[in-house]
């Protein structure tokens, strides 16, 4: 029986489990430009928000296993107004929360905000290697305030002993910064967060331009990607998407106003997205088949 049989045969049967990470593109407004984000060329127009009763009917489908619910995508998730109402909404849920914020609207009332609720993980993207460096890359911000904003941030945590979320902050590593990479851990090691990350750039399907320092080797033999046996992606509108990079919905999977997520993630649409993404058979010239994560070398 040729592969291809074999496969579907056994997808007729398979469904995942419910994923344990989330995306919630909560809100697709964002207060700067940043060149490595899709923001900077302008996003394809869809619902601004992601209104708390959509925000609900989500979290009452997905929360039985405990998942994860990253509260950003596209925009700046401190900019809506009821992010925090979102946050409680999830963690009485039983769901651990995360945020990424770029600072810029970190007040000392939002920061005590921050620390007195439920959120689990915060994370900082601040580039922050120089004032020229990072105010190049995050127009119209300003390297001062925001790492003022963090400062701060990090200090009133001090005075509450470490309470609130496990806090982290960011550097993308690309061309712009690869040669301070070091300093910026260095320097943020001793400044109070948990954990200082280096993220991999990302041309998010394309949409920016590459920045990457060196392109990474590509696999050998076909790699599928675990994004729809493992993920979930919810835009503002209540699109699912297949995986985070598809920030403009290019590849709509359902609406979960239609029956929610779990009737989409164990739909006809996902089950052959999953079909294809295991027997190589993705459609040529795809967002799937496009990506970097994927080798085409079968």
């Amino acid at each position: 029986m040729p592969l291809w049989n074999n496969i579907a045969e056994l997808m007729d049967y398979y469904l995942p489990p419910l994923p344990t990470v989330y995306w919630f593109d909560i809100i697709r407004l964002c207060n700067l430009k940043c060149v490595m984000c899709p923001q900077s060329q302008g996003l394809r127009p869809l619902r601004d928000k992601m209104s708390i009763e959509v925000f609900r009917h989500a979290i009452d489908d997905i929360c039985e296993n405990r998942p994860l619910v990253k509260l950003y995508l596209s925009g700046e998730p401190l900019l809506h107004q009821q992010l925090f109402e979102m946050i409680e909404y999830a963690g009485d849920h039983g769901c651990r929360t995360m945020l990424h914020t770029n600072a810029t609207v970190l007040t000392k009332k939002m920061a005590e905000r921050v620390l007195s609720s439920s959120l689990d993980f915060l994370c900082f993207s601040f580039d922050g290697c120089s004032p020229a460096v990072y105010e190049k890359l995050r127009p119209p911000s300003q390297f001062g305030h925001v790492k003022s904003n963090i400062l701060q941030y990090l200090s009133l945590r001090r005075q509450q002993g470490g309470a609130g979320p496990r806090t982290s902050i960011e550097i993308i590593l690309m061309g712009e910064t690869v040669d301070k990479i070091d300093t910026f851990v260095e320097e943020w090691r001793g400044m109070g967060v948990d954990d200082v990350h280096i993220a991999q750039y990302t041309t998010w399907h394309g949409l920016v331009d590459d920045r990457r320092v060196r392109k990474p080797p590509r696999p050998v033999g076909y790699k599928p990607c675990a994004a729809p046996f493992s993920y979930g992606c919810i835009l503002a509108d209540g699109t699912v998407v297949p995986c985070c990079l598809d920030v403009n919905g290019r590849m709509p999977l359902g609406n979960i106003a239609d029956g929610g997520f779990r009737a989409i993630w164990s739909g006809n649409e996902f089950r052959q997205l999953r079909l294809q993404m295991l027997a190589g058979t993705l459609e040529p010239g795809g967002l799937c088949e496009r990506c970097d994560n994927i080798s085409r070398e079968i």
